[in-house]
């Protein structure tokens, strides 16, 4: 039985390991846990076609204060989420400071606040990873760094 039980534990290791890249499905991202502000679990809608993610003070700032320009509905009517990875971040930061503010804004944003998620997506210094999907998997992988281009991308 303990056999059994460590096949399995390593099958759905190997199942969840891998970089997230192009060809990956959409579903591989509901393998790791994302929160509202507010403490709500989050799961990625099968229909998103675009997933922002900053990794980033700078770069988190510059989305947010760009969505909230918007309809607190636009990432929602364009298929596209937002997810804020605050795993640097110390916890009495997050708690006395950014979650505060964050759960001000009108618009959704996905919090992962794990370490792995960092490791296994794409990212640049003080750039912004857009993971553009098709058909349930990432088609393609782009870093932007103004408001302007994360408009023109949300908005394909």
């Amino acid at each position: 039985m303990i056999k059994i039980l460590a096949a399995f534990s390593l099958s759905v290791a190997f199942l969840y390991a891998g970089n997230i890249e192009v060809g990956t499905p959409l579903y591989k991202l509901n393998s790791y846990k994302y929160e509202s502000p507010q403490g709500r679990n989050m799961r990625i809608p099968k229909k998103t076609k675009l997933v922002i993610v900053a990794y980033e003070k700078d770069t988190g700032k510059l989305v947010n204060e760009f969505l909230a320009t918007k309809n607190k509905f636009y990432l929602q009517k364009n298929r596209s989420i937002f997810i804020a990875d605050i795993h640097e971040m110390p916890s009495i930061i997050t708690t006395m400071f950014a979650l505060p503010k964050l759960q001000k804004y009108k618009h959704l944003i996905y919090l992962h606040y794990g370490e792995k998620f960092s490791q296994v997506t794409p990212s640049k210094s003080e750039q912004i990873t857009l993971l553009h999907v098709i058909n349930g998997k990432i088609d393609k992988v782009s870093f932007i760094s103004t408001a302007k281009e994360l408009q023109e991308n949300i908005e394909k």
